[in-house]
């Protein structure tokens, strides 16, 4: 229970405020100011219960959802918190002999469900589901092997030569491409080989595996310190890995409504000024909401 207490002080406070002044926002505005922007503010109300009760992902599944900007980026939180809800009661049943090999059977699960959902939606004929690749992105099961990749490597892997790891980048980065040309799409070198949403040659099979084992390579060298220290180690980047997660709370809905508001300035000048407003924001927020609860989790949450 101490996990889920952890947990609880370190997700709950900022999400559910935010969530709270978003509404308040999003009322107000309409109401009182006949303001909206694209019916942002609408979409908001109206689909805010799914971000309550943590089960958006489910939402931005099916064929009646619509980007809001506010809301829409805790698709992924949802897919988290659900993670953690289930798989500690999982690696609690199971006995600690098994928990390498119930590791293994989720990791080769994976693309196995992607598979299986993705032909669920392109067989639908009722118009129930987003698009295949957005469903099969934000399905719960989806990501779970990206969850237990990292679970392996984090218990069961040595960190490894970052010569290794960038040769496997590139092998991964070489064969989105070889998939990419021989599927007819256009190359771009800018998704490195893997379009949004993994749009060809069935990498929302393959594709979200590949990278879940480069990034658990990378991140498992980055705790040993041994991924390129002096970048990785850098007071800015580690300050940034404190309040990232109010960066990722404000980046959205801050990115598309200043991005708005500040109409045909330099998309570079927009930039600069959305990135000060969101590392600001979140400093503040993480400064005198967040850490002041976070310091709590020992007394009241011991590991």
């Amino acid at each position: 229970m101490n996990f889920y207490g952890r947990r609880s002080l370190r997700i709950f406070p900022l999400y559910f405020t935010y969530l709270l002044i978003i509404s308040i926002i999003a009322y107000v505005s309409i109401e009182h100011f006949n303001y909206d922007v694209g019916d942002r503010f609408a979409r908001t109300l109206d689909q805010i219960g799914w971000a309550l009760t943590y089960t958006y992902n489910f939402f931005a599944m099916s064929s009646a959802y619509e980007q809001t900007q506010t809301i829409t980026h805790f698709w992924s939180l949802a897919v988290e918190e659900q993670f953690y809800l289930l798989w500690p009661l999982m690696i609690f049943v199971i006995h600690k002999t098994s928990v390498k090999r119930a590791l293994i059977i989720v990791i080769l699960s994976g693309p196995i469900i992607r598979f299986i959902l993705g032909s669920i939606v392109m067989a639908d004929t009722t118009n129930s589901f987003n698009t295949m690749n957005l469903a099969v992105y934000t399905f719960t099961l989806s990501s779970f092997d990206a969850f237990a990749i990292g679970g392996y490597f984090a218990m069961y892997v040595k960190p490894i030569g970052n010569f290794k790891i960038i040769a496997f980048t590139g092998i991964v980065i070489v064969i989105g491409f070889v998939a990419e040309y021989l599927s007819g799409v256009k190359l771009d070198v800018r998704s490195l080989g893997y379009g949004n949403f993994m749009d060809d040659s069935y990498k929302h099979v393959w594709g979200y595996t590949l990278f879940s084992f480069v990034f658990a390579a990378m991140l498992l060298n980055i705790k040993a310190k041994q991924f390129f220290p002096l970048v990785m180690e850098n007071k800015l980047l580690a300050y940034l890995g404190k309040i990232s997660y109010g960066l990722y709370v404000y980046h959205f809905p801050l990115t598309y409504f200043v991005g708005h508001e500040l109409g045909d300035m330099s998309a570079y000048v927009k930039a600069a000024i959305i990135l000060v407003m969101t590392t600001v924001l979140a400093a503040i927020s993480y400064k005198y909401l967040e850490e002041p609860l976070l310091m709590k989790k020992d007394k009241y949450f011991p590991h």
